[in-house]
């Protein structure tokens, strides 16, 4: 087995340490971006046609991808109790969750926004303190108060 030791290989070794820090980065550009022209797009066309244009692409493409993966655009093997909960889901989190964020972002802005969204993981946290008794070290606590401060 032959190893190279070039400069590229250095470099390829050094990169390799830091890819989910990279991932990061793109998440957070990529959340940027997208929220920025969801809120544009809110103030232009109005959140509900937004959210509504957003949800038929969406459907769109994961029927293709649902088609090209799976071989059947739905899925229809699924059992009936299955597609109630997905349906919920979808209903709560898609089509509710995401028109008031659409709107949120119309009213206040993409940045407040965000920094809202921002505060579930330590509000989460504090709830599962309260009523199941869980508890976060230290770190974890370090880790989402310096993401809220990165959005802020």
């Amino acid at each position: 087995m032959t190893v190279a030791t070039g400069p590229a290989s250095q470099y390829s070794l050094r990169m390799g340490s830091y890819w989910g820090e990279i991932a990061a980065l793109g998440t957070a550009a990529c959340w940027t971006v997208t929220s920025m022209a969801f809120e544009s797009a809110g103030k232009r066309i109005g959140s509900m046609a937004v959210n509504l244009i957003r949800l038929v692409m969406a459907l769109g493409f994961l029927t293709v991808w649902g088609a090209i993966v799976r071989g059947q655009a739905l899925p229809l093997d699924a059992s009936g109790h299955n597609w109630l909960w997905l349906s919920i889901s979808g209903l709560v989190g898609f089509a509710i969750g995401d028109l008031c964020l659409f709107r949120a972002f119309v009213l206040v802005g993409a940045r407040i926004s965000m920094l809202i969204m921002s505060l579930v993981p330590p509000i989460t946290a504090l709830t599962g303190w309260l009523l199941m008794g869980e508890v976060l070290s230290a770190l974890d606590w370090v880790g989402m108060t310096i993401t809220i401060a990165g959005v802020a």
